[in-house]
């Protein structure tokens, strides 16, 4: 696994997951770090987040802890002084000030936070932590995820070489602003810290913001960018030479990762990406496709293989977009027009076939402005009913 410089990584069992799959993990850096974060718009915001959310504007990181199996969420006053608790036993422990600390929280809602399995275990987590064991911190993050989420680039900057590496779990209550997800991006580029927010900012939108699975947006979503700046390059900036490069590999690992977790939707079978275009803002594409993307018969379509591109045009009619005209409204369906100004085509083998494609493309064109947008979704089967009815049990 690649390394990023300065960076350490450790994941353990505390026993917060009844399987005692490791459910605690640390990114730990070895000097303070630029950084900046994304959070949920959910007005339902856990208490790791209430906190973490005040320290990062206030002083500069170095190090990340996540624990998975409970969320930390509508936990009152008690839940506050659990993450605080975190805080002041890892400080202890590690000899590093309060206010150097993230901490991240996924998993059932609404149970208080057992704190002393966490406080117990976090002498071993920092022992443990070594610069090879990105992985570990990544099966620590899982909830119902099927498998680890890590991409991972390295760049040319002059004559240096610098990294960036992106962990992310999610699986299911995947819904912008933002799809439950956490992801964190480490990297060893010195950047200076407005170019770096707008970069981690731009990269969430046509990633992580353009992704959906059930429809719902957790009260723990966080992208954070951490940059401890020790690959040695001169200070990126937006007029920076190397910044376009460096602003396209995040993107690229946000989106491959924003992808990742589609395509790991609890029962999900399919990814489909879901492009509107002709319209008259952004805003507008965004909101038709993200109406398609939660239509449940929709969904439902596409565990069949069905190309009912009827459910299709009924949830851009219902968008709330008030201009569009379905007289004008085209639909393809992997680059193939099965709906011409509005009108149906007849239903030919290909469209039988393609839409049991492990990956769909889908484009829906309606022919009065010039904006665009697109979001990434899935398949809604049986297990999504499975894996969610006995969530807690």
């Amino acid at each position: 696994m690649i390394n990023v410089k300065g960076f350490k990584f450790s994941g353990i069992s505390c026993g917060l997951k009844k399987s005692k799959k490791k459910d605690l993990g640390l990114i730990i850096s070895s000097n303070e770090c630029i950084s900046h974060a994304v959070f949920t718009k959910n007005k339902v915001m856990a208490a790791p987040l209430i906190i973490s959310k005040e320290i990062i504007n206030k002083n500069k990181l170095r190090a990340i802890i996540v624990n998975s199996g409970n969320a930390n969420a509508c936990t009152g006053d008690e839940g506050i002084r659990n993450v605080k608790s975190v805080i002041n036993q890892a400080a202890k422990v590690s000899g590093l000030p309060k206010n150097n600390f993230f901490i991240s929280s996924t998993g059932i809602i609404g149970e208080q936070l057992d704190v002393k399995k966490i406080n117990t275990k976090l002498s071993k987590l920092f022992k443990d932590a070594k610069p090879n064991k990105s992985v570990d911190f990544a099966e620590a993050i899982r909830t119902t995820d099927k498998y680890i989420k890590i991409e991972s680039t390295k760049i040319k900057i002059g004559n240096k070489t610098g990294t960036l590496l992106g962990i992310a779990k999610g699986a299911g209550m995947i819904h912008p602003n933002m799809a439950t997800m956490l992801c964190y991006l480490i990297t060893d580029i010195k950047i200076n810290k407005s170019t770096f927010k707008k970069f981690i900012n731009y990269a969430t939108k046509n990633s992580f913001n353009s992704i959906s699975v059930d429809g719902d947006t957790s009260t723990n979503d966080t992208v954070l960018g951490m940059s401890n700046g020790l690959a040695g390059n001169e200070e990126i900036n937006l007029k920076s030479k190397s910044a376009k490069k460096i602003y396209g590999e995040i993107e690229k690992i946000f989106y491959n990762l924003a992808k990742k977790i589609v395509a790991d939707g609890e029962g999900s079978t399919k990814i489909c990406k879901i492009i509107v275009k002709g319209a008259k803002t952004e805003k507008d594409s965004k909101k038709i496709a993200n109406r398609i993307s939660t239509s449940l018969l929709f969904k439902t379509a596409l565990f069949g293989s069905d190309p009912n591109w009827g459910r299709i045009i009924a949830a851009v009619g219902s968008s709330g977009v008030n201009y569009i005209d379905q007289r004008k409204i085209d639909i393809y369906i992997n680059k193939k027009n099965l709906v011409k100004n509005g009108l149906g085509k007849k239903i030919s083998s290909f469209f039988n076939r393609t839409m049991k494609n492990k990956e769909i493309e889908i484009i829906v064109d309606l022919k009065i402005g010039k904006a665009s947008s697109f979001v990434l979704t899935n398949d809604l089967g049986h297990e999504y009913i499975d894996i969610n009815s006995l969530y807690r049990t």
